[in-house]
């Protein structure tokens, strides 16, 4: 009888570490700009938003987190709708356009909430890489947050979502990158600095290949065309570009600086304070 009970709670203690053992994480492959520009965005992404604390050392809340896209070319409009775990939520319209293999994206208004006491809910922006788990296509990246008057910083977070019905997507899974794209990608260390700005930001990058075919311009986070910084031929070197917003006009305040190296596009989103 010791013996029956011993090998039936062997057989119990297995079943439970199979049961509560923890799923490896599988870390996103970022998708390359050929396999992005092929994506259908049309419909839900369902997932997480983890919140910052002030210092940005450690996550102190998780919600969950939803955008409802349409799309139109590198175009994209629709709402999203952020949950804390008490049920207190915000409906938000957004805006964002496609550039490369990110989507740039801010929520600009509230469509509907019930707000936790004392606070507010933040408007969030960011660019999100289009990814893949598996068979499924990922939106992931840092959501800076913004409060709704001169766009000063909330703790910001990460966002993790799925699209939610994948399936005329999952030719786009089995492409390869194109060869020579994320050698450029990983030397190019595009930054916007200060950032957030004010009326100046400096735009700077570091090329290592030579008779690069180069071309830096800005949008707006709604994809309209707002400046040309450079277009030409460079060699190998770091390079700065200033970019000036007392120039031009932006209703959002969010700024995207593309970046084109020979067939190759990069990008960095850049925020005004106002």
């Amino acid at each position: 009888m010791k013996n029956y009970s011993l090998t039936l709670f062997a057989v119990f203690m297995i079943a439970a570490n199979a049961i509560f053992a923890e799923e490896p994480i599988v870390k996103p492959q970022i998708l390359n700009t050929t396999q992005a520009a092929k994506l259908d965005l049309n419909g839900k992404w369902s997932g997480k938003r983890n919140q910052y604390s002030w210092d940005k050392k450690t996550f102190i809340e998780s919600f969950q987190y939803e955008f409802d896209l349409k799309q139109e070319g590198n175009i994209v409009t629709g709402t999203s709708t952020i949950m804390n775990s008490n049920g207190e939520y915000a409906d938000m319209q957004l805006e964002g356009v496609v550039i490369g293999n990110k989507l740039h994206f801010r929520e600009y208004e509230v469509k509907g909430a019930i707000r936790p006491d004392g606070k507010v809910w933040c408007f969030k922006s960011g660019e999100l890489n289009f990814a893949k788990v598996g068979d499924d296509i990922k939106l992931v990246g840092s959501t800076p947050s913004f409060m709704e008057v001169y766009n000063y910083p909330c703790s910001g977070g990460e966002t993790d979502l799925k699209k939610v019905d994948n399936s005329t997507n999952l030719s786009v899974l089995v492409e390869t990158t194109p060869s020579g794209e994320a050698k450029v990608e990983s030397t190019l260390n595009l930054n916007a600095y200060p950032n957030p700005f004010v009326d100046n930001a400096n735009i700077s990058y570091n090329l290592t290949g030579e008779n690069s075919r180069v071309k830096l311009e800005v949008y707006d986070i709604s994809g309209k065309f707002v400046a040309s910084l450079f277009e030409g031929t460079q060699n190998a070197g770091n390079y700065t570009y200033n970019f000036n917003s007392k120039n031009f006009s932006s209703n959002s305040g969010i700024y995207i600086a593309k970046m084109t190296i020979n067939d190759a596009v990069y990008s960095q989103q850049m925020v005004q304070t106002r």
